[in-house]
């Protein structure tokens, strides 16, 4: 377990070595290359991934979103309702269906070219709702407070300069 003042200072030292090949091309790269180099373990636990610091990272020019937890939507085996009922065809040609979008509360997404999902806030939980205006997903206040307790509890975020093609 790494405390916050230790932490930055290991991030300091990291700085000061200058740009730094990462280890993974695409949008993850940098942060799998700053978990190597902190000694971080990559996982996919629910729990903060340095001691008690959630640590993020991205590229200072970035356009895409910073993921801080992933919540399925209630009720329970609501994701596979949703796949079944809106997924499409995976890409990998495996007879299997997928569902890959963000959600947002100011409007409808696509998916695919149809109309999608929004986020409708509530006073206790934000519904996904579809165009006619069904809930076909949810997240309860509780589980979010808990949820964002867990992963949460403090946030760093490390943006870095790239250089050359990544994407």
């Amino acid at each position: 377990m790494v405390g916050y003042e230790a932490l930055v200072k290991r991030l300091r030292k990291i700085k000061d070595m200058g740009y730094i090949k990462t280890h993974r091309a695409g949008n993850t790269g940098v942060g799998k290359t700053l978990e190597d180099l902190l000694g971080i373990t990559e996982n996919n636990i629910p729990g903060t991934n340095a001691g008690m610091i959630e640590l993020k990272s991205a590229r200072k020019n970035a356009t895409s979103m910073i993921t801080l937890f992933t919540k399925s939507p209630l009720p329970k085996r609501a994701n596979s309702v949703l796949l079944a009922r809106f997924g499409y065809a995976s890409a990998r040609g495996n007879n299997r269906k997928e569902l890959h979008t963000t959600v947002s509360a100011r409007e409808f997404n696509t998916i695919k070219g149809k109309l999608g999902f929004k986020i409708d806030i509530s006073a206790d939980r934000l519904n996904l709702i579809v165009s006619s205006r069904e809930i076909v997903g949810y997240w309860d206040k509780e589980t979010l407070k808990k949820c964002f307790e867990r992963k949460l509890p403090k946030l760093l975020l490390c943006k870095s300069r790239s250089k050359g093609r990544w994407g």
